[in-house]
């Protein structure tokens, strides 16, 4: 085809060649009798036929050029072309194959599922009651809150004793605190706690567990487990019922923070928003501490009257009065310092941690008398406690979102103080000593800063003066010189270190009041405690 393309080039070029020079033969003729030689007209008409002549080759080789290369081109798509339609046979060939395995598989698949959707049906009533429970149970348990803390403590002590002898040896112990707790809402109106804490078995009023016992194991027991309800209909309205933590305001002058009662709490609470009274609460308590087959339980009701009160926008006061009303309170006298078979194993009548400062059982706490010898001895306060508690406290928003401050009082007064003498008058026994005018107990506290974020400082003094009889030795806090007749100053600087890591001190200096008699007679006693608090 290309030879022909060009050879059909070459005749054209000739055949115009030959046209143009037969045309011109005649007027050359013509011209011959009048013109006897060749004009350079002439010879230019020529040239230009001949230069166009040139430019229709070229375009004519470059036309012949592009058409070879679209020949090469669809002679590439041809091959390409060619081998897909092999490619196109081989899979269609292997698809066949395919198919027909399929088929064979597919009726040996509908026979097996024949064979489950039989199994399925026959236990298709337990597998949905079996989905059922374990909704329930990942739903409740989607609603589980857990969080806990560890505490590491190094505690020295200083100083104490009488001033007129020899002090007391000092004292290093090191002591840790682990606590866990679980609480969850199960609906709209019901709520559950359960904690778990370290501690003394015996000691109602402390969760820490002292590094000592030749490596024995530490016991861990249930600290709370409560169940509140709230019904929705009456929003204010909320009952609380098991061992609980506090549901009313107090200190550690009445009630230590690691004790949690038991029994019930009910109350009543509105909150006002834009008011001068924006709270007001009423709150119930009946607590038992002590149930016996025989004989008189003993236990603990009262009430609290819960009041805030708006005083511009930086400034909140709250002012709250309850009432502690224990019944047969004797139990705890004659149950304190017992292995907790017997009762429980408190601080207070006994010499405190059993005599390591110094003082006899006579110096310390509530007063008290026994009744009876031998076997048959047992203890009696001389007071019977009715404790009238009313607390005033005082925020302040100092526009610094790290350094809120706040000032707390507590004023305690035991309105049956030395009303339990009676009691050793019909026995027939001496009379135990006893002063009612010791019957108040004073606590007033000012903190400042707070330990929520990274990075917080949190600062507080606490002044308190217990007098022998305001309050109940056995259930205050643990931490003192001694629980009542004594006077302590409590110095506190905590650190948030990390979100979860908090570190601090707190110093402990007390001593006893010792009732008509010159103050130093007693050297103070300096406790500090260095602690490590990790959370989670």
């Amino acid at each position: 085809m290309k030879c022909a393309l060009r050879w059909s080039v070459v005749l054209l070029l000739a055949t115009t060649l030959v046209a143009q020079t037969a045309t011109k033969k005649p007027v050359r003729k013509a011209a011959a009798a009048a013109q006897p030689a060749v004009t350079a007209q002439d010879v230019q008409a020529l040239r230009d036929a001949l230069a166009s002549q040139q430019r229709q080759i070229q375009q004519l080789q470059q036309s012949l050029q592009q058409t070879n290369q679209n020949l090469q081109q669809s002679q590439q798509q041809l091959q390409q072309a060619q081998s897909a339609a092999t490619d196109a046979q081989q899979k269609a060939a292997s698809v066949e194959a395919a198919d027909s395995q399929q088929k064979d598989t597919v009726v040996k698949l509908s026979s097996d599922m024949a064979d489950v959707k039989t199994t399925l049906t026959n236990t298709a009533v337990n597998t949905q009651e079996d989905q059922k429970r374990f909704s329930a149970l990942e739903g409740a348990v989607g609603h589980l809150k857990m969080s806990g803390d560890l505490r590491l403590r190094f505690e020295p002590f200083f100083g104490g004793g009488p001033a007129n002898g020899a002090a007391p040896q000092d004292r290093f112990r090191e002591r840790y605190r682990l606590r866990f707790n679980i609480n969850t809402k199960i609906d709209n109106d019901f709520a559950v706690g359960l904690s778990l804490a370290s501690g003394d078995l015996g000691d109602p009023v402390s969760t820490n567990s002292t590094e000592t016992g030749f490596y024995t194991r530490k016991p861990i027991a249930i600290d709370k487990a409560f169940g509140t309800y709230t019904p929705h209909g009456l929003k204010p309205f909320s009952v609380t019922a098991g061992k609980f933590g506090y549901t009313w305001l107090r200190t550690e002058m009445v009630w230590d923070n690691d004790l949690n009662p038991e029994g019930a709490s009910e109350q009543l609470s509105w909150n006002f928003k834009n008011k001068f009274i924006n709270h007001f609460a009423v709150i119930g308590f009946e607590t038992p501490f002590f149930e016996v087959s025989g004989g008189p339980d003993s236990y603990m009701t009262g009430a609290q009257v819960q009041t805030g009160w708006d005083f511009g926008r930086r400034i909140k006061f709250t002012a709250d009065a309850g009432y502690y009303d224990f019944a047969n309170a004797d139990t705890i006298a004659q149950n304190q310092g017992q292995i907790p078979a017997d009762g429980f194993a408190t601080q207070g009548i006994t010499n405190l941690g059993g005599g390591n400062f110094g003082f006899s059982a006579s110096a310390l706490s509530n007063n008290f008398g026994v009744i009876g010898t031998g076997a048959s001895a047992k203890r009696f306060f001389a007071s019977k406690f009715g404790i009238l508690d009313t607390i005033a406290r005082l925020d302040f928003d100092t526009g610094l979102k790290r350094w809120p401050v706040y000032a707390l009082f507590d004023f305690a007064q035991n309105t049956r103080a030395c009303s339990n003498l009676s009691t050793f008058g019909a026995a027939g026994v001496a009379l135990p000593t006893c002063d009612p005018r010791q019957r108040h107990a004073y606590w007033g506290e000012l903190q400042a800063g707070q330990t929520k974020n990274k990075g917080d400082l949190r600062l507080g003094y606490t002044f308190m003066r217990i007098e022998r009889d305001s309050v109940l030795s056995a259930f205050n806090f643990s931490d003192l010189r001694q629980p009542t007749n004594v006077i302590e100053h409590r110095v506190e600087a905590y650190y948030q270190l990390y979100p979860h890591v908090q570190i601090g001190t707190t110093g402990l200096i007390g001593r006893q009041i010792v009732n008509g008699q010159s103050p130093t007679l007693e050297r103070w006693l300096k406790r500090w405690q260095f602690d490590t608090i990790y959370s989670f």
